[in-house]
């Protein structure tokens, strides 16, 4: 157990240049790569990934307004202006240093705010949270004399902070697969020439259970039970055999058609049973995990931009014109026409393996399995 009874206190007005984001019209903006930090408390603090030039670089730790949850941001980003942004101005920061300072300020400011008292940049750089400090070989503090970083002269201990997020990772069951080698690979292709296909030229798509939770035991629990949402790969319990239903197979993909989560798409890895208003896609030819991520982005995208959410629903579209753009199957410069028609009625083959290498390279795509 972590023993911090020689930490001591430590203003991060001392340690960072605390300021405020930027506000950007949603005009100003398309879907791009570039991440879009708000005061959100999940997917750290990414909102969306927008086409703006980053406005703050990364290495830096982000804090919402309400509940000052705090985030460390490694890539260059944009942020609204909920957002407070913290960067390091007496110290060199690194990844380690600032998930460690970022889970200090989570343990020690989250209850303190709310839509009621929000964190604002004047009161963030007026937190104070105890960390570590540097000793010398007899044990004794290192006092700086010059008072940089706390009134008192102690010097925060930055190497310990790295073992101790070492540390962690290290002797975590999920430490290994927070390491990849495409870090800083960023996946880059053209669309110009992507074709589209009617999605039930692709998969075979039919309507889920359609279980009700209220029909469902859990008293020796053996199938997941999938629901519209956005969450736990849309798994929202594990619930008993049901007599005259038969499960899903593992990976088969399914899609919500309504509600406030329409269009959440996933692959599901063990079989499954599905709440009211759920498709189920299973592909027509053998499809690798990382294509039919691709293809669920790509589901999720379109439902964004052409469907609505008690309006406009996926239920009479899904199995009918539902479609989305592919890469096609090209030999050298030349178009692969398929004369059977299978995928498209223009005969364009999609190109399975250009969307598995297009996941592959990016960040964490090596560690999917």
């Amino acid at each position: 157990m972590l023993n911090t009874d020689n930490w001591e206190e430590f203003c991060l007005n001392d340690l960072f240049d605390i300021g405020p984001g930027k506000y950007h019209s949603k005009d100003e903006y398309d879907e791009g790569l570039t991440p879009y930090v708000t005061a959100s408390a999940n997917n750290n603090g990414i909102a969306q990934r927008i086409s703006l030039t980053p406005d703050f670089k990364g290495n830096a730790i982000t804090t919402g307004k309400v509940g000052c949850t705090a985030f460390y941001q490694i890539e260059d980003f944009c942020a609204s202006s909920d957002v407070n942004i913290f960067r390091a101005s007496k110290f060199k920061m690194t990844s380690k240093i600032g998930v460690f300072i970022t889970s200090i300020i989570n343990f020690s400011e989250n209850y303190k705010w709310t839509y009621g008292r929000q964190c604002r940049v004047g009161d963030s750089k007026k937190i104070v949270i105890k960390l570590p400090i540097s000793f010398d070989k007899n044990h004794n503090p290192i006092i700086d004399n010059e008072k940089k970083f706390n009134p008192k002269g102690y010097v925060p201990d930055f190497k310990l902070m790295e073992s101790i997020i070492e540390n962690k990772i290290n002797n975590s069951p999920i430490g290994d697969s927070l390491k990849t080698k495409n870090r800083n690979n960023k996946a880059s292709f053209k669309t110009e020439n992507w074709k589209e296909f009617y999605l039930h030229k692709l998969f075979n798509i039919t309507m889920g259970n359609g279980i009700d939770a209220n029909k469902t035991t859990n008293f020796d629990p053996k199938y997941n039970y999938v629901s519209r949402d956005s969450n736990g790969n849309g798994v929202v319990a594990v619930v008993d055999e049901i007599n005259g239903e038969d499960p899903f197979p593992a990976g088969a993909m399914s899609v919500s058609l309504g509600g406030s989560f329409l269009g959440s798409c996933f692959i599901q890895k063990k079989p499954f049973y599905t709440a009211q208003n759920v498709a189920v896609l299973r592909e027509k030819e053998a499809l690798s995990l990382h294509t039919k991520l691709f293809i669920s982005s790509l589901i999720r995208n379109e439902c964004k931009v052409k469907y609505l959410a008690f309006g406009r629903e996926l239920n009479s579209h899904i199995r009918k014109d539902f479609t989305i753009k592919l890469p096609i199957l090209k030999k050298g410069n030349e178009t692969v026409i398929d004369k059977e028609k299978d995928y498209s009625e223009n005969g364009y083959v999609p190109d399975w393996k250009l969307m598995e290498g297009i996941i592959k390279k990016l960040p964490y795509g090596d560690r999917i399995k």
